[in-house]
């Protein structure tokens, strides 16, 4: 061996070495940084901060399984249990041992509705703690189902031996009464749970969806109210409030809600309720007000709210000077909101001329599309709107907003069938949505008679009623 290749020989390695040591050298630096964000979003009490720190840390040390622990938590309390329990998989992946782990990823698993997971996870939890409680509440849950509801009861009676004062056995035994037809009764076993344990959010949750089932929006807002006092993170919950109070007729109620979740929620979902309603007029003047000095995604956020009102100089002024040409990336939703409100000034030409522009960089831009396809549509160029509206519903599947627009597109250009058609479609693919159910309940009553228009009425009360008591698990 000549001296150049033995000193390769001797080199390389040490060179992977060093290179080796830098990198962890370097992870731990990451890891050490990332964990001081992590303290300091903790002191400073923001939990999507105290989130987003974790994710860092985590990504900077995945092997920690009280980093993914911690993660976990922050992600329930936030309410996004999908992510909550991919850190707690994690979690249990690094570390079997941990049975509290265990425990939580079944019962986020039946949170979710996924009773075969949660059961695949209570077996093994059975194995290591027998006497768990999670383990007769799974138990329970999978007996329900099946529609056994003596199994179901006595599995009930053990979790309550063994947890005595967990509100998960009166929310299972609600459901129980539920599935047997006795709403009331319910009702009544939850309320009295609720005024003996009046910080129970897990029995006011359910009380509230029982309350929206039957539609006593009244009751239901006062118990989500409740519960929020309790889970104050927990958008969805918030969303449901502003329905319940909309439902109820409360409108300033429902503002106030509405504008104290717009400083940190995600605005368009917490807006949704009042366009679904076709009362976006009786919040527009607060939103409008808010956003004169909200930072510039929230307020792009509320001028695009204001697309669904006779507002459009106020989505202009908003939202000008974000509206920058060319279209790029960066200001793309600004400028497919700013050419949607052109449109709607009666500046037709320009605002298709800017939405054209957005839809050349992104042609699955939804904002772009709705405008333009409305826009086609009242100018009696039907196919190319039906076109637009297809896309639209192809780039959202699940937004029944995309999928009224295009029975609204297809009942513009004459063809009902069509518009009774996407409705069908969106009924059964979005289950228990009320807004397609009432969009397509007069078209069957009118094309296949009242017996028709029951038997929807049925079904759609049936998909309402598993969808929300699927809620409260």
């Amino acid at each position: 061996m000549n001296h150049k290749n033995r000193l390769s020989f001797v080199l390389l390695p040490s060179l992977i070495l060093i290179a080796s040591l830098s990198a962890c050298d370097n992870r731990q630096e990451q890891a050490q940084s990332a964990y001081a964000d992590y303290q300091a979003a903790v002191v400073g009490g923001d939990l999507r901060e105290v989130r987003r720190a974790l994710a860092k840390l985590v990504a900077a040390d995945d092997s920690n399984a009280d980093y993914w622990v911690e993660l976990g938590k922050v992600c329930m309390q936030l309410s996004d249990y999908g992510a909550a329990y991919d850190a707690f998989q994690r979690a249990h992946e690094l570390n079997r041992s941990n049975v509290e782990v265990l425990s939580i990823m079944t019962q986020l698993a039946l949170r979710g509705g996924n009773l075969e997971v949660a059961s695949d996870n209570a077996r093994q939890l059975e194995l290591v703690a027998p006497t768990n409680s999670a383990v007769p509440l799974t138990k329970g849950y999978v007996a329900l189902r099946r529609g056994d509801f003596e199994e179901a009861d006595r599995q009930v009676a053990a979790f309550a031996a063994l947890a005595p004062f967990d509100p998960n056995g009166k929310v299972l035994q609600s459901r129980i009464l539920m599935a047997q037809g006795r709403r009331e009764d319910a009702i009544t076993l939850l309320s009295s749970q609720i005024t003996q344990q009046p910080s129970d959010a897990m029995s006011l949750r359910a009380l509230a969806s029982i309350y929206e089932l039957k539609e006593d929006w009244p009751q239901a807002a006062s118990a989500l109210r409740s519960y929020l006092n309790w889970q104050p993170t927990d958008q969805q919950a918030r969303v449901r409030l502003v329905e319940a109070e909309l439902r109820s007729g409360a409108i300033d109620a429902a503002a106030a809600v509405t504008l104290k979740g717009v400083e940190k929620d995600d605005i368009d979902v917490l807006l949704a309720p009042w366009i679904a309603l076709g009362l976006q007029d009786k919040v527009a003047d607060r939103l409008f007000t808010w956003a004169q000095s909200a930072d510039t995604g929230r307020r792009i956020a509320i001028a695009r709210f204001l697309t669904f009102t006779a507002q459009p100089a106020r989505v202009l002024s908003l939202i000008e000077k974000d509206a920058s040409l060319p279209v790029r990336p960066a200001n793309i939703v600004a400028n497919a909101i700013y050419g949607t409100a052109l449109v709607q000034s009666g500046r037709a030409r320009d605002g298709l001329s800017r939405l054209d522009a957005v839809l050349q960089v992104d042609g699955k831009n939804r904002e772009a599309l709705r405008a333009r396809a409305l826009l086609r549509s009242r100018a009696g160029q039907h196919e190319a709107a039906i076109e637009d509206a297809q896309k639209l519903v192809a780039a959202d599947r699940n937004a029944p907003s995309a999928r009224l627009l295009m029975a609204r597109v297809y009942a513009a250009s004459g063809d009902t069938e069509g518009a009774r058609r996407t409705l069908w479609e969106a009924f059964h693919d979005i289950g228990g949505d009320r807004t397609i159910y009432d969009a397509l309940k007069p078209l069957v009553a009118k094309s296949d008679g009242a017996d028709a228009a029951q038997r929807l009425s049925q079904e759609f009360y049936d998909k309402r009623n598993e969808q929300i008591t699927r809620s409260f698990a």
